[in-house]
């Protein structure tokens, strides 16, 4: 019995984790879509480093 409670926990927490990262990933889009949209304002170049 101790393990469906541990493998119930188990997916419990991997399913909370992916949300986390899912959460995460939306706001890196953001935060890189931003940035883009600043760098493009301030400069022609949208990536400095590349030149």
């Amino acid at each position: 019995m101790e393990n469906i409670r541990l493998s119930r926990d188990t997916y419990q927490l991997i399913e909370r984790a992916v949300t986390a990262l899912e959460c995460i990933g939306r706001e890196l889009e953001r935060y890189n879509d931003r940035h883009e949209r600043t760098a493009g304002k301030d400069t022609d170049e949208t990536n400095p480093s590349e030149s």
